[in-house]
């Protein structure tokens, strides 16, 4: 009498755990489960990998922003399975596609993993790749007809307006037309190291460096800024490191002038 007890209660525990497990640990859910994410099939930009990620039935019905789950990523031309692992899922969390590896970043799960070749970039900006590229991205779909490419030509030029100091200096930044680049931001390097920030006026010049002396100095425009990112030099070629089939070198954006004795 007491073995059958004993037997309806294992059956029972058994069952719970078997609910639960398949509740709350079980990832066969695909992510996301709401269609206005991030694609199913997550691609790498050149389409030579993809990313598939499951999850609970516990979280497919919650905030698919907040999800994990489980991440297995493919060889994309043979299917053949190069790693899996747990992992957060949302579009801040990755992939992130570097070139030679891809990774997650989470609190709780992340990972990361190299792969043989590289992912590629991504065509309308090779500084953002991060998540997923579905089949019908602009990486498949033919570019749009881009306008003629503003040349950047920085010279050195004495300053209109003259300030107290002996040497002075200003950046003048146009294209091959002439034009003045305009709110272009920069980065003015002094001979001691120093750095200064500015932005260019409607005439396309820097504000006026002073000196004591025949100084050469430095400016750095940056290949990537908006009005809240500027990458510094420094990012530049610790990005040059990381991602040397995306390079842009820190020295071919950096054009140097001497001050100008104005008090002769």
């Amino acid at each position: 009498m007491k073995f059958t007890k004993f037997c309806k209660a294992g059956v029972i525990v058994g069952i719970a755990l078997l609910i639960w497990f398949s509740l709350f640990e079980w990832n066969v859910i695909s992510y996301p489960a709401d269609s206005g994410y991030t694609p199913k099939n997550c691609y790498s930009p050149n389409h030579h990998y993809y990313i598939i990620r499951y999850q609970t039935v516990y979280m497919s019905v919650t905030d698919q922003l907040y999800a994990n789950g489980l991440a297995i990523l493919y060889d994309g031309k043979t299917g053949k399975e190069l790693y899996r692992g747990k992992t957060h899922l949302s579009e801040e969390a990755g992939p992130h596609w570097s070139s030679d590896s891809v990774y997650f970043e989470g609190v709780e799960y992340d990972w990361h993993v190299k792969i043989p070749t590289s992912p590629g970039s991504h065509p309308a900006n090779p500084y953002y790749n991060k998540g997923c590229f579905d089949e019908i991205s602009d990486y498949i779909a033919p570019r749009p007809t881009l306008p003629p490419q503003r040349v950047f030509i920085v010279k050195g030029v004495e300053p209109r307006v003259k300030l107290k100091a002996p040497y002075q200096l200003q950046f003048l930044v146009e294209d091959q037309h002439g034009t003045p680049f305009t709110s272009l931001y920069y980065l003015v390097i002094r001979e001691d190291g120093s750095y200064q920030r500015g932005e260019t006026d409607e005439q396309g010049r820097s504000f006026v460096i002073e000196s004591t002396h025949n100084e050469a100095v430095k400016i750095f425009i940056s290949p990537f800024q908006t009005a809240d990112y500027f990458m510094m030099p420094e990012e530049l070629k610790e990005w040059c490191t990381q991602s040397p089939d995306n390079c842009m070198r820190a020295e071919d954006h950096t054009f140097t002038a001497n001050t100008i004795n104005i008090k002769q």
